[in-house]
C-alpha cells in the first residue's frame, strides 16, 4: 500500500474526464461558463471553499472546458507570486504573455503598461525623510541640526510636482485600461478572458489585498472576468491582520466581489464527497479491500468522515497514517485493532493534542470522548441494546478503563472475555504510528 495517494494529474485543457471528475462538478462548471458568457459588464466572481476541498483541481479542469468553448483563460497562483512587492507587474505580465510575439499590438500594450506601472509606482511613494534619503537618515537624526528648512523645501517641491503630474497620471492609467480592453478583445476573439486567481487566502496580507485593489482599479474592464479562488473565512483573517479586528471584512470584500459561490456537494444523496474521495484515494494508493474486517473497518472510516466533516486533504493525511500501520502489520489486524487504528489515524490529524495523550495512556475515556467530539456518535442498530451507543465508543471505553470497569463492560455488553486488555491496544497502535517519527 502506498503511503500517499498518487496525485491527480490534470493535463492542460483536459476538461472534466469522468474518471477524474469524481464529484461530478462538470454541470456546475457549465453554469459558470454560461454566466460569464452572458454577463456584459465587469465581473469578479469568488469561489469559496475550505482548504483541501479540491478548488484547484476544479478550476484546472474548468480551464479545459473553457478551451473547448473557445474562451481564453489565465491561471495565476497568487501564493507562488507573493514574494513580489507589487502584484500589478505580475498581472500585467500574464496578459502580455497571451499576445503573439513581435506584433504592434504587443508593443503598444507593453508601452502603455510600462507607463501605467510607473504611474502607480509614483503614486505609492510615501512623503517623508526616509523616502527622500533612501532610508539612510531619519527625522530624529537631523532634528535641531538646521536641516528642517531643506527637508520642508524638498517635500514642498515633491508635492508640487505631483500635483502638476496628477492629470497626466490619470490619463496614463486610462490609456492603459483602453489598451487592455482592446487587447482582451483581440486575444479573446470576441469572448471574454477568464483570469483565475488561486490561493489568494494563503498570500501575505499586503500582497493579497493589494492584488484586490489592482483588480478593482486597473483591470475593471468588461473583457476580463476575474475568478478568485479562496477560503472566505481565512480571507477574513487576512483582512483583519492588516486592518485590525474591528474591520467589517464582509463589507470590505463586497467592494471587490460581485458574486460568491461555493463548490457543490455530491449530487448523489447517499454518498458524500468525503466517502467518494476516500475510495478514490484507496485506488490511487493501490489498496484493495480483501477481508470482512477491512470492509467493516472502512465502513467506520466513512462514518467518521461524515461525523467530523473531514476535508479532502485531511482524508489524505489520515490515510497516510493508516498506510503506515497496514504496511507494518501486513494488514493482519483483528477487528479491535482495525477499528481503533482508523480512529487514531483520524484523531492524529484532527486532534493532535488529544492523540498525544492517548499515545501516552494518560487520558480517561470520558475526556477522550469529549475532546474528540464523539458524544453524539451513535448508530441505531447498536444503541438500543448495547452500551455506549456505538461499538467504537465501547472499544475505547474497554481499552481506556480499569479492570473492574472492564468486567462490568463485558457483562453488560455480552462480549467474550477472550479479547486482551492487559496492555492497551491504543498505546500499541500509537507506537506503530510513531515508528518513523524520528
Amino acid at each position: 500500500m502506498k503511503l500517499t495517494p498518487s496525485p491527480v494529474e490534470i493535463e492542460e485543457y483536459e476538461g472534466f474526464l469522468p474518471e477524474k471528475d469524481i464529484f461530478q462538478r462538470k454541470n456546475f462548471a457549465e453554469k459558470l461558463s454560461n454566466l460569464i458568457e452572458n454577463v456584459s459588464d465587469e465581473l469578479v466572481l469568488a469561489i469559496d471553499a475550505p482548504w483541501g476541498e479540491g478548488k484547484t483541481t476544479f478550476v484546472k479542469m474548468w480551464q479545459g472546458m473553457l478551451k473547448e468553448q473557445n474562451i481564453e483563460s489565465i491561471y495565476f497562483d497568487a501564493f507562488q507570486n507573493d514574494f513580489l512587492d507589487d502584484p500589478l507587474l505580475a498581472l500585467v505580465g500574464e496578459v502580455y504573455s497571451l499576445l503573439d510575439e513581435e506584433t504592434e499590438t504587443k508593443e503598444e500594450f507593453k508601452n502603455k503598461a510600462v507607463s501605467a506601472i510607473k504611474t502607480i509606482g509614483k503614486a505609492s511613494i510615501r512623503i517623508g525623510l526616509k523616502a527622500l534619503t533612501a532610508g539612510v537618515l531619519d527625522e530624529t537624526v537631523l532634528e535641531g541640526a538646521g536641516a528642517e528648512k531643506e527637508i520642508t523645501d524638498m517635500s514642498d517641491s515633491y508635492i508640487s510636482s505631483r500635483l502638476d503630474s496628477l492629470k497626466d497620471d490619470k490619463a496614463s492609467i486610462e490609456e492603459f485600461k483602453i489598451t487592455l480592453s482592446a487587447t482582451a478583445e483581440t486575444v479573446g476573439g470576441g469572448n471574454k478572458i477568464v483570469f483565475i486567481i488561486d490561493e489568494l487566502d494563503r498570500c501575505k496580507p499586503s500582497f493579497a489585498l493589494d492584488l484586490l485593489e489592482k483588480i478593482k482599479h486597473i483591470f475593471s474592464i468588461p473583457g476580463i472576468v476575474f475568478v478568485l479562488v479562496m477560503n472566505r473565512e481565512q480571507m477574513d483573517e487576512v483582512i483583519r491582520s492588516r486592518y485590525g479586528a474591528g474591520i467589517d471584512s464582509t463589507k470590505y470584500l463586497q467592494k471587490f466581489v460581485h458574486i460568491w459561490t461555493g463548490l457543490p456537494k455530491s449530487p448523489d444523496g447517499y454518498t458524500s464527497n468525503g466517502k467518494k474521495y476516500l475510495n478514490d484515494c484507496l485506488k490511487r494508493m493501490d489498496f484493495e479491500i480483501k477481508t470482512r474486517t477491512e470492509q467493516v473497518g472502512f465502513e467506520l472510516y466513512e462514518e467518521l468522515i461524515d461525523h467530523y466533516n473531514i476535508s479532502l486533504r485531511e482524508i489524505e493525511r489520515s490515510l497516510s497514517n493508516y498506510a503506515i500501520i497496514h504496511n507494518l502489520t501486513d494488514g493482519n489486524l483483528n477487528p479491535d485493532y482495525s477499528w481503533l487504528s482508523i480512529y487514531l489515524c483520524i484523531i492524529k490529524v484532527l486532534y493532535p493534542n488529544t492523540y498525544r495523550k492517548l499515545a501516552l495512556g494518560n487520558i480517561s475515556y470520558e475526556k477522550a470522548i469529549k475532546e474528540t467530539q464523539l458524544q453524539s456518535f451513535e448508530t441505531d442498530h447498536w444503541k438500543d441494546y448495547k452500551p455506549e451507543g456505538h461499538p467504537l465508543r465501547w472499544l475505547l471505553k474497554y481499552y481506556l478503563s480499569g479492570e473492574d470497569e472492564v468486567k462490568e463492560l463485558l457483562t453488560h455488553g455480552n462480549f467474550s472475555e477472550g479479547r486482551g486488555h492487559g496492555r492497551s491496544a491504543v498505546v500499541d497502535i500509537c507506537e506503530w504510528l510513531e515508528t518513523f517519527k524520528r
